[in-house]
């Protein structure tokens, strides 16, 4: 008795040993994707800071509508309302997978009687002719000596961080299309009203026209020529108007209401929302934490580098350690045979699949092909992300020197009218060219109207592209994620490989394959 009881605590030794062994498979270590030391082009205001973008940008248009919408979309968006329930989805399943680490134990009893025994001649009825009682509680452990089960539990916690991520960058996206619909909207406000002003301006033209005709001094020609105009410019108000209408109608779908609530929600007369002119935009590298996009190509990294573990895992054999305690009681034709057994056990179990080595390595292979369209997919992002903030910089550059050109002009425009319009009057000038000057004033005015409402714009798609400022933590994980661009865990390698270097461990991981 003392010989096995030295023999089991041997065998529990031996498999904690054992399944203290390092995990088979890379070991994973974020790739340092170098970037640019600084942006191509400075935009005006500009700023430096270690913290690219603002908590909150939006308020910095100081627009109580703008707030408002966004803070509706926060709460209503049917997205994010998805992409909060990924998340809550894939914290379960990390839960699912850690349980397997630990011990299971599973409890089973039956009770069943006789009622007789049957023959060619019939049933012959006897209630608990025989009696069976059974109970059984089992236990198992998987000692994961190499690991399989540790690089499962790092793919699924790796993929409910990249659940994270993508749930900031929902927040990103529809908080910065609800400013670009905003915007949008506001601008064909203000296009709506210059297109009535220059309804009015056209109906005094109009007027003065047919007043001179009457009066013998102006030509029937000047007359439908006017009102032409006139009915050209009345032609562009509905349009506006049109298009005016499916804004609204993608705003509310964001904002997770109905046209007709979210058109009660805004003001009915307000200016195009007025950006900052200063922009925190920092150095290439910060994107790489402010950024959710990228923060989650980073994560969906790592959960592909541990299904390697888990594939090469595969091909060395599984140990797990099973016992039951186990009591049955059979008692057949009455007593005539009673069977008591009370039971014991523990032991070992092995399991290797030594007949799928091929397969399993070509497993393996896939896995490590997979790490590599992750790896590019990583890098495409990161590229894409600089190059994103390069052209909203420039675009936000460029249209602000347009607005002001256009404003310039418009300004001369309306002198110019007003002047052409006086001389009209006095006969000194023909109706066409007063026709022409304030067509090129409204024209001129038009394209203010929307290069101001794209100036906006760019600089929303600016404060996206430079990740939308700190972003919070879904509701319910604060305990179980850290916030968007901290440092990673102590126990996360330090970013220290390149892209070209986890290529070369992948290589070297696949030449220690037995």
């Amino acid at each position: 008795m003392r010989g096995r009881s030295l023999h089991l605590l041997s065998l529990i030794s031996l498999s904690a040993t054992l399944w203290g062994c390092k995990a088979v498979g890379p070991d994973y270590q974020p790739p340092v994707t170098p970037v640019p030391d600084s942006w191509a082009r400075a935009i005006q205001g500009e700023r430096s800071s270690a913290q690219t973008g603002a908590q909150r940008w939006w308020r910095q248009f100081k627009d109580p509508d703008l707030n408002r919408l966004i803070a509706m979309a926060k709460d209503n968006n049917p997205d994010l309302k998805r992409a909060q329930a990924r998340i809550h989805q894939a914290w379960h399943q990390c839960r699912i997978i850690e349980a397997s680490l630990f011990t299971h134990n599973d409890l089973y009893a039956r009770n069943s009687n006789g009622l007789g025994s049957f023959n060619t001649s019939g049933v012959k009825w006897d209630f608990r002719s025989s009696i069976n009682d059974l109970a059984q509680v089992d236990m198992g452990w998987e000692m994961d000596i190499f690991g399989g089960i540790r690089r499962q539990t790092e793919s699924v916690n790796a993929d409910y961080e990249a659940s994270i991520e993508g749930w900031r960058d929902f927040h990103v996206l529809i908080t910065a299309q609800v400013a670009l619909d905003y915007i949008a909207l506001r601008t064909f406000d203000a296009r709506l009203r210059s297109a009535r002003e220059g309804l009015t301006m056209y109906q005094e033209i109009a007027g003065m026209a047919k007043v001179r005709h009457q009066e013998g001094v102006g030509a029937e020609v000047d007359v439908l020529e006017a009102s032409a105009r006139l009915k050209t410019q009345e032609a562009l108000v509905p349009a506006l108007e049109n298009e005016r209408g499916f804004i609204l109608s993608n705003l509310s779908v964001l904002i997770g209401t109905y046209p007709q609530q979210a058109a009660a929600a805004l003001k009915p007369e307000a200016p195009i929302p007025v950006p900052p002119t200063h922009l925190a935009t920092g150095v290439p590298a910060d994107l790489l934490r402010s950024r959710p996009d990228i923060r989650r190509a980073e994560r969906k990294l790592q959960a592909q580098s541990a299904r390697i573990g888990i594939a090469t895992a595969e091909l060395y054999p599984r140990l797990s350690l099973s016992g039951a305690i186990t009591y049955e009681h059979n008692v057949i034709q009455k007593s005539i045979v009673t069977l008591f057994r009370r039971d014991l056990g523990l032991g070992p179990t092995l399991r290797w699949r030594l007949l799928h080595h091929c397969a399993d390595q070509a497993r393996v292979k896939e896995m490590e092909a997979g790490m590599e369209i992750e790896l590019a997919a990583y890098e495409e992002v990161v590229l894409r992300a600089v190059a994103e903030v390069e052209e909203s910089m420039g675009a936000c550059h460029f249209e602000g020197l347009r607005f002001e050109r256009l404003t310039a002009a418009t300004s001369d425009y309306r002198k110019t009218a007003e002047l052409l319009t006086d001389s009209y009057r006095a006969g000194l000038v023909d109706l066409r060219r007063l026709l022409n000057a304030r067509q090129d004033a409204l024209n001129t005015a038009d394209e203010a109207a929307a290069t101001r409402g794209r100036l906006a714009a760019h600089t929303v798609k600016l404060f996206k592209a430079l990740g939308g400022g700190p972003l919070p933590t879904p509701k319910g994980m604060e305990a179980q994620m850290p916030e968007a661009g901290s440092p990673p865990p102590p126990t996360r390698p330090p970013l220290s490989k390149s892209s070209t270097q986890i290529r070369r461990s992948l290589s070297r991981g696949a030449q220690a394959i037995p």
